[in-house]
């Protein structure tokens, strides 16, 4: 399992590479209709998700796979360090239904970076258990 976690990680990197136009930060309003293209065109079967054709959709998906997969980094006591707990059975489409359900109902944050959106709509979504 952890070799099949580093490469979906690696996947997705590389997908992010590939993707990427001119460096600069994305921003969540067009990561937001990357995803929104992705979730019009996924079919789901069985444990497989189906993209759609065309890079958006392909960006979204591994952008939200790298979320997915720096949620569960934890300190040595075990707190997590971006503030989300998702469970480990959480699928990345449900990453991607948190993400854009937050956006749409934070509008104000479309200019910012969408990796910031992202820890604050996986912190909405899947808070950690107060201690």
């Amino acid at each position: 399992m952890k070799c099949l976690n580093q490469t979906a990680l690696a996947l997705s990197v590389a997908v992010l590479m590939l993707t990427a136009g001119p460096s600069h930060a994305q921003t969540a309003g067009e990561m937001l209709h990357a995803c929104e293209t992705l979730q019009r065109g996924e079919r789901i079967e069985g444990n497989a998700v189906l993209l759609p054709p065309g890079k958006d959709a392909q960006q979204c998906w591994g952008f939200m796979s790298a979320v997915q997969e720096y949620s569960v980094l934890a300190d040595e006591n075990g707190q997590r360090l971006l503030g989300a707990c998702p469970a480990s059975a959480t699928k990345t489409t449900q990453i991607v239904d948190a993400f854009v359900k937050y956006t749409k109902a934070h509008p104000e944050k479309l200019n910012m970076p969408a990796a910031a959106v992202a820890y604050g709509a996986m912190a909405a979504a899947f808070p950690c258990p107060s201690e």
